[in-house]
């Protein structure tokens, strides 16, 4: 396209270019002659002027010497008139053709005038006179001939240049007027040829990228354009190529992100640095605070924060590096949870946000404590082992001792008072010793299949001996047992254990009488429930989380290791334990069990693994 176009300039310049020299150079001859016709129009002038004052010379000579005649001052005076009409047509230009007539007349009428002069030296009538006079009148009338003949030929040729002038005159004229005329249409061919080729093709290519604006990259420019328009045609279609290759990876990689944002089980949030505006949250975050994700993007991280407020921690994502902390968040309910908080910049080019993961650590740092305080225990307990078995033997020998002397000695009722006070003093240390052991140290489960309800049943009938070995008497129980209860595999005997201490402090705190509730019921996870309730003087609000700690306890000769060995021989099965208070006024324990210890060992490495994920 590119050449055609400077082809077709180069054709358009070329032809005015030629038409421009025709032009000037035709002008410039039709200026020469018309120089040439205006000298050779001066030349028969000047030619006339001699002719005339030649003539009235000769006139003027032919009357010389008569009586009546012309005196030689008017002779000279006529001459001297010649003279300078041919000094001015000596100063006149004359064509080229003429200059030798010119010069040859010139010469000749300079030698008539000399002639007329000699002749006024002359005396009138002599023969001398007359035949320098008659000789004068034959040069001039072959002068005034000669000047004739020059001037017609001269008019004749000034003729035919005016013709020739007229002629090329015409055709220049005609052929500016041609130019005038074919010219402005030559350009104007020329451009609409261009122009719809053009125009044609831009056309084209305008309405591919509307196609393109529109969004449909598989669009492509068919076949049709030509030349430097091809080559664009192609650059477009390989354009709308890769534009589209772009746009499914980008879409792809935005998937990928979307679906990675959507499912993480952390909570994301991106938020407005400035304000600290929710400008997008997953699934996690919003479920985390107890929201839909189209209502937390309806709020700012101050209505989540418990105090209340914008974090002021979240500016350091201005500076670039990642902050950790801990903060305590508030769900729509109003509940509080502690969260762990990791922010940092999130740049996108010319719009700066704040990125930041959540995670609810309530459970971790539950855990933590627990496993904190269980290594505590742990350590606790070892010391405690060691302790109670080096007091042990020692407090053996001194109780021994004690009985041996309480009855061997003759002591009066007030010594014996005391021996047997030290004796049951030291009978207390020995049972807390054992009990501290049995913390510390539990015996191996010895896992068996069998009823659970008898297992209870056989625990209520050691609770009424040992009830009314202690004088507990008005005391009710009422079983409610589930029926076709599947057998639980378990260690009896520690079970056992637990059950005992369980309805032993339920008869001690009913002082008046009572009653005691025993239910089981079998759950569809492949557990079992006891729920164990009295109508005593019941627990406070405090109590639940602390009777099951060691060294806790309310009585005035307790050790306050029962229940937490209790605690202990239950999650050693894989079990749990919690008390509460009841409708009746006292307190119900419960405890759940795994029906098989298997079944809970895969529980717990499930729960462990997801607490781990």
């Amino acid at each position: 396209m590119k050449r055609q176009v400077l082809f077709g300039l180069t054709i358009m310049l070329v032809f005015f270019f030629i038409g421009g020299l025709y032009i000037v150079f035709s002008i410039g001859g039709a200026t020469r002659q018309l120089e040439n016709a205006v000298m050779m129009h001066s030349v028969a002038d000047f030619n006339n002027e001699i002719l005339n004052n030649i003539r009235r010379l000769q006139s003027d000579l032919q009357l010389l010497g008569r009586p009546q005649g012309v005196s030689s001052a008017t002779v000279s005076l006529h001459a001297d008139a010649l003279l300078e009409s041919l000094t001015l047509s000596d100063g006149q230009r004359s064509p080229e053709s003429m200059l030798q007539q010119q010069d040859a007349l010139h010469k000749s009428i300079t030698v008539y005038t000399e002639n007329i002069a000699a002749l006024l030296q002359t005396e009138y009538g002599s023969d001398g006179f007359e035949r320098a006079k008659a000789d004068i009148l034959m040069h001039g009338d072959m002068l005034a001939h000669a000047i004739e003949a020059v001037t017609m030929t001269g008019n004749k040729r000034l003729t035919g240049h005016a013709e020739h002038l007229l002629q090329g005159l015409s055709r220049i004229n005609n052929f500016i007027v041609f130019m005038v005329v074919i010219g402005p249409l030559s350009i104007w061919l020329l451009t609409a040829f261009f122009l719809q080729r053009f125009t044609g093709s831009v056309h084209v290519l305008v309405e591919a990228a509307k196609v393109l604006k529109g969004g449909q990259l598989d669009y492509r420019i068919d076949g049709g354009l030509k030349h430097e328009f091809k080559e664009l045609a192609d650059s477009f279609n390989s354009m709308s190529s890769k534009l589209k290759k772009e746009r499914d990876e980008l879409q792809s990689v935005r998937q990928l992100y979307q679906t990675l944002f959507e499912s993480a089980g952390e909570g994301i949030l991106i938020l407005d640095l400035s304000f600290g505006r929710i400008v997008s949250a997953n699934q996690a975050a919003a479920a985390m605070h107890g929201y839909s994700v189209a209502e937390m993007q309806d709020l700012n991280i101050a209505d989540l924060n418990s105090g209340g407020g914008c974090d002021e921690r979240l500016q350091y994502a201005l500076d670039g590096p990642w902050a950790e902390y801990e903060v305590e968040r508030r769900k729509k309910d109003g509940s509080c949870f502690l969260a762990e908080v990791s922010v940092g910049l999130l740049d996108l080019g010319n719009e700066k946000y704040a990125l930041a993961f959540t995670r609810d650590i309530t459970q971790r740092k539950k855990e933590e404590s627990e496993l904190q305080r269980a290594n505590q225990m742990a350590l606790v307990g070892e010391m405690a082992a060691g302790l109670a078995h080096e007091i042990k033997n020692p407090l053996a020998g001194i109780k021994v001792s004690l009985e041996v002397l309480a009855d061997e000695l003759t002591l009066s009722e007030e010594d014996q008072e005391l021996f047997s006070r030290v004796i049951n003093e030291t009978n207390r240390v020995e049972k807390l010793l054992k009990g501290l052991l049995s913390y510390a140290r539990p015996p191996k489960l010895q896992l068996e299949m069998f009823d659970l309800n008898k297992l209870l049943d056989n625990s209520i009938k050691n609770i009424f001996i040992t009830g009314r070995s202690s004088s507990r008497l008005g005391v009710d129980i009422e079983r409610s047992y589930a029926e076709n209860l599947p057998p639980i595999e378990a260690d009896s005997a520690q079970l056992q254990q637990v059950l005992l201490n369980i309805f032993l402090n339920a008869i001690e705190v009913m002082d008046t009488g009572g009653r005691i509730f025993v239910s089981t019921r079998y759950h569809q996870d492949n557990t079992v429930k006891i729920s164990i309730a009295d109508t005593g003087k019941g627990i406070s609000a405090s109590e639940p989380s602390d009777i099951f700690q060691p060294f806790y306890t309310t009585k005035s000769k307790g050790t306050g290791l029962g229940l937490a060995i209790c605690k202990r021989i239950i999650e050693e099965h894989g079990g749990r334990i919690g008390a509460a208070g009841n409708r009746f006024g006292g307190a119900t324990f419960t405890i759940i069990l795994p029906l098989t210890h298997q079944l809970q060992d895969v529980y717990d490495d499930k729960k462990r693994s997801d607490s781990a994920a």
